[in-house]
């Protein structure tokens, strides 16, 4: 048995086992859903072969093993998103020499089919003999030479492969901070309308206490000009009624007159901080826009993070207990026809 040795020494083979929406050497295409059925009957992770000849492969293992959210680029091969895509880690010798030598142009997969949907089916078959990709249960990903789906392999060493995971997430945000980034905007932009509208708003205390003085200060002239006007009768003996009542009348005149001209006063400082200038009505309704495209994009990031969390559900059964009858789905382009006095096979490379 090989055991894994230093990962610094093993290789790291970057495949794409299935592409989505792209047809295959036997036509065969699959969409995102039914490649997410197989994907999650594929139970056992470290089941790897060379030519579908079914000997497991000791010091091979299943590094990373998911369903794309975006296009990627595998061995000059744009590879599009809700495609089956791996890395695998090979520490075996021996399929290490054969990789670097050019032995294998991709893989393939080696499935079986489910008791239920076998029903008028033999031997090698194509997913589109079937009625629903829930019948798939993948057993191998198998090395082969010529990949049905067309796609070949990113190998790498132990530095380059670490080196390409730090920038790639560098370069590529997640669904999820993408969502912090844009709440965390809008709260920044609740905030300062907030404090916007705070500032707008008038202050009547601050307008009312130069009024109240000068109102003060002009009731201090008047007991003062009425102060002077009783020394000035006490000293004179003798005045004509007419000249006392003009006096009075112009007295009270002048008062009428003092009061008036801070009520004018008051009722312009009163509405000065209440007026808006156009440009500040405009910024603010700015602002409320920019608020709701933010909460709407909230909202759309939101639908496509649930999305991405649902989980197809899987019907495990049983598989078929003979392996000469029951129908198989190899996925290679080379075909060797094997002849033999009793019976024809085929066998997929």
């Amino acid at each position: 048995m090989i055991k894994l040795g230093c990962k610094q020494k093993a290789l790291y083979v970057k495949v794409c086992v299935i592409q989505c929406n792209v047809a295959d050497y036997h036509n065969d295409i699959l969409n995102a859903t039914d490649i997410k059925k197989i994907f999650t009957s594929f139970n056992n992770q470290d089941n790897f072969e060379v030519y579908h000849n079914e000997i497991p492969l000791q010091g091979v293992s299943l590094l990373e093993n998911y369903i794309s959210s975006n296009d990627e680029v595998i061995a000059d091969t744009t590879v599009p998103a809700g495609s089956w895509n791996a890395v695998i880690r090979v520490d075996n010798p021996t399929i290490q020499k054969q990789l670097l030598n050019g032995d294998f142009g991709g893989v393939s997969l080696n499935n079986r089919v489910e008791t239920r949907c076998s029903t008028g089916l033999e031997g090698a078959i194509t997913y589109s003999q079937l009625s629903d990709a829930e019948c798939v249960i993948p057993i191998y990903i198998s090395f082969v030479d010529d990949p049905a789906n067309l796609v070949g392999l990113h190998i790498m060493s132990y530095d380059v492969y670490i080196q390409k995971s730090k920038m790639e997430n560098k370069k590529d945000m997640s669904l999820l901070e993408d969502l912090k980034a844009l709440i965390n905007k809008a709260e920044e932009e609740d905030e300062s309308s907030a404090e916007i509208e705070k500032d707008a708003e008038p202050t009547v205390a601050d307008s009312d206490e130069p009024v109240e003085e000068e109102v003060t200060q002009d009731d201090d002239e008047t007991t003062e000009e009425e102060t002077t006007e009783e020394e000035d009768d006490e000293e004179v003996v003798v005045v004509a009624e007419d000249e006392k009542k003009l006096e009075e009348e112009e007295i009270v005149e002048d008062s009428e007159d003092s009061e008036e001209a801070p009520k004018v006063e008051k009722d312009a400082t009163e509405e000065e901080p209440v007026e808006e200038t156009a440009e500040e009505v405009v910024e603010e309704f700015d602002a409320e826009a920019e608020i709701l495209a933010l909460k709407e994009q909230i909202e759309t990031l939101k639908a496509e993070i649930e999305e991405l969390k649902t989980e197809e559900s899987v019907d495990e059964t049983a598989i078929a207990e003979d392996p000469i009858d029951e129908p198989v789905i190899t996925k290679s382009a080379k075909i060797n026809m094997v002849e033999t006095e009793q019976t024809t096979t085929t066998d997929f490379y």
